[in-house]
């Protein structure tokens, strides 16, 4: 009863007031997170308005608030709950609501617990966020927290703390396969990746149908399926079926284009995060921020949102892709058709599913499936013989699909929504698998030699910030314990940034990717280790240069050349033997 109490007396805050300015005092105290209880709140703040009201409308309240089960609520039309409350003091109550409902919505359990040093900023940034949000959308976020049905799964309200917010639905997506989350959370979150639903059959066909044109339309005899194929933070498709000038059988394609309300949403959800990241600037002692390059990563936050909209730019990294794998028969790039405007992506319809759900219950073909995808989207990337390799940058499971009915290759991948993607060059990932050795042989040296391929720049050599990055080394070595390689590396990213460096775009999210990645593998074959895979896919790279390593073992001089597909050199080699002997020694 507590939640819907609170639930009533928000909306009746938010629709009965007048808009306003930002009012919720921050920084939040840091005793808050020891004695805060959020249904303790929920109910004095009820009780509390509760005073104001006229006796007719608190019994419409307390009728609505006591029913058993969510039916008395739900019977009610929206607009007749919101007519029957009066204006109130806003500026008396909406910070006390935005606290409760933050803590309500669950949405901080979403903080894996090896991160939870960042509730207070998460916390603080999540209230700012909600406080400068546009009224409107803030009331339906309310409403729609109202009509949930009573004693829901806590997924839920997450999900609907998220809904029609694209920054907080991206940022869903990325943590859906974090395995350090609780079971639940992860499976409310990974719905961010396909199976949004905030829009009708009859509203992407509109949009679809005015962008095209009746010309195209008539010219390719389009015609749309019944409904919503799948739908994301930012965009949705629909499957359709036309036919090309000069043929006789139809063609299967899907149409995807950004949801109507979404550029708005993001525009107004970026300048936001522009006076977020100044309150935070303005703030970085009390939050311990250090040097932390905040306007680099808000931007960069920004950017990545910016660009899910730029409809020509995917347009453009979808044929580089197809370019780029036209000769890799096991990776499938849909075919774009060029009738695809600056707002409909017109492509082939790919027969398959999410890449996580492939071959339920046989572990046989998803172990096989697990090693496919490292293959694809980790080895083949980093020991590519191109001097520029090309990745996917958002790889969760609603862009990464298994193809289904293909006789020639029963485990072939294709690779959909190229809104993100990077290119790394050869020596990039040199330095990229000596930070990797360094925290697979526990060697700070090499680690510290090699920092400067995540930042830009040249380290700085200040002695005492010297001496600082030997302490961030040393910190990230020790706390490692069981996390991955690509986890350690994305740790160290953080430290990195809170010395004050601006990090490497690409190479930043090439790790971050890969954490996703080690998520969805996880969940096909748990036997699998991400590290210990890419290590033995080295160690056959290793196994058939022994040739080549002969002659320059003989030239010395040579000795600790790179100039290897596997990229390791015979002193790298050495290093790795003399570290597994001495580990199988001791044991």
């Amino acid at each position: 009863m507590t939640l819907r109490l609170f639930l009533l007396f928000a909306l009746a805050t938010f629709q009965l007031s007048k808009p306003c300015q930002a009012e919720v005092p921050l920084p939040t105290p840091k005793e808050h997170y020891q004695s805060f209880d959020a249904s303790q709140s929920g109910l004095q703040l009820f009780t509390e308005f509760m005073g104001e009201l006229d006796p007719a409308t608190q019994k419409l309240l307390m009728e609505i608030a006591n029913a058993p089960d969510g039916s008395s609520l739900e019977k009610i039309p929206r607009s007749q709950v919101l007519s029957g409350l009066r204006s109130v003091d806003w500026k008396k109550w909406k910070a006390p609501v935005l606290e409760v409902f933050l803590h309500h919505s669950n949405v901080l359990d979403v903080i894996p617990p090896s991160s939870r040093e960042w509730i207070p900023i998460v916390h603080d940034g999540l209230l700012y966020f909600l406080d400068h949000l546009d009224q409107d959308r803030l009331l339906n976020r309310f409403l729609n927290f109202a009509y949930l049905p009573a004693g829901g799964a806590r997924g839920d309200r997450i999900l609907q703390f998220a809904s029609r917010t694209p920054t907080f639905q991206k940022i869903g997506q990325i943590l859906a396969r974090n395995t350090g989350l609780e079971a639940d959370i992860q499976t409310a979150l990974q719905t961010l990746e396909n199976t949004v639903q905030t829009s009708t059959r009859e509203e992407l066909v509109r949009a679809i149908s005015t962008d095209l044109g009746r010309e195209t339309l008539e010219a390719h005899d389009i015609q749309f399926a019944d409904r919503i194929l799948a739908e994301a933070s930012v965009g949705a498709v629909i499957r359709a079926s036309l036919r090309m000038p000069g043929e006789s059988e139809r063609r299967e394609v899907v149409c995807k284009v950004i949801k109507p309300y979404v550029r708005q949403a993001i525009t107004e959800e970026g300048a936001i995060i522009d006076e977020l990241t100044r309150y935070f600037e303005q703030n970085r002692d009390f939050y311990e921020l250090g040097e932390m390059p905040l306007s680099e990563m808000f931007q960069g936050i920004r950017k990545s949102m910016s660009d899910e909209i730029r409809v020509e730019a995917e347009q453009q990294n979808l044929l580089r892709a197809a370019r780029y794998y036209k000769d890799n028969p096991k990776i499938l790039v849909p075919q774009l058709y060029p009738f695809s405007t600056n707002q409909v992506t017109v492509m082939e319809f790919v027969r398959g599913g999410k890449i996580s759900s492939a071959f339920g219950g046989d572990r046989r073909q998803r172990g096989i499936m697990a090693r496919r995808l490292s293959d694809a989207l980790t080895s083949d990337v980093v020991f590519s013989k191109q001097e520029e390799a090309l990745f996917h940058g958002d790889p969760h499971a609603g862009n990464v699909f298994h193809v289904l009915n293909d006789v020639k290759d029963p485990y072939r991948i294709a690779l959909l929504d190229w809104g993100l993607f990077g290119l790394f060059t050869r020596s990039q990932r040199v330095q990229l698998i000596q930070l990797i050795l360094g925290i697979e042989l526990n060697d700070p040296r090499r680690l510290k030699k090699h920092l400067g391929a995540l930042a830009e720049g040249e380290l700085s050599k200040n002695p005492e910030k010297l001496g600082r990055l030997d302490r961030v080394i040393e910190e990230t070595l020790r706390q490692r314990s069981k996390r991955s390689n690509f986890d350690t590396l994305g740790d160290l990213i953080v430290r990195l940034g809170k010395e004050g460096y601006v990090l490497r775009l690409n190479i930043t999210l090439f790790i971050k990717s890969q954490v996703t990645i080690a998520g969805i593998l996880a969940g096909l074959d748990p036997a699998l280790k991400q590290d210990e895979y890419l290590m033995k896919r080295a160690g056959s790279l290793v196994r058939k240069e022994l040739h080549k390593r002969l002659l320059y073992t003989l030239w010395f001089p040579a000795w600790k050349s790179n100039s290897y597909g596997s990229m390791l050199s015979n002193e790298d080699v050495k290093d790795v033997l003399v570290h597994n002997f001495v580990g199988w020694f001791r044991k």
